[in-house]
């Protein structure tokens, strides 16, 4: 039991615990539609909500929002390729200010992908891709 001499220490002074210092949390990746194209080349929100992509999509954003981007790139849930593909059926957009592009299936397996560029640990949406086009594969 505490003398009557001793103060009581306010609460906003309470002294710390055993517990050491923390690292800097890892920073989470952010998904971003600032500079989403939808008028020449992919689809608008509205044509992926007919055809139910929207509701995936938003899952996988959800899934994403919990790694870094590190993480989310060994998940393979994102890919990296840097430079704009060169055999992509969409038009490299000359007025974005970064040029590390990617793209995300919006599920597992699926054939739709959000295709955009990469800054720091955010990913920025440009093309809603229903047909595989901005990263078109071989034929097999």
């Amino acid at each position: 039991m505490a003398s009557k001499k001793e103060k009581k220490i306010p609460a906003y002074q309470r002294e710390q615990g055993n517990r050491g210092p923390q690292p800097p949390k890892k920073r989470k990746l952010i998904f971003s539609m600032e500079y989403l194209i939808d008028v020449r080349e992919g689809q608008h929100f509205k044509k992926w909500e007919e055809l139910g992509h929207l509701a995936d999509m938003s899952e996988m954003m959800r899934h994403l929002n919990k790694y870094t981007c590190e993480e989310a790139l060994q998940d393979g849930s994102i890919k990296q390729y840097g430079k704009f593909p060169a055999h992509s059926k969409f038009t490299e957009p000359k007025h974005l200010p970064h040029k590390n592009w990617g793209s995300m299936h919006i599920t597992k397996k699926s054939k739709e992908v959000v295709a955009g560029f990469f800054d720091e640990n955010i990913f920025y949406v440009v093309f809603l891709d229903k047909d595989h086009e901005f990263y078109p594969m071989a034929d097999k």
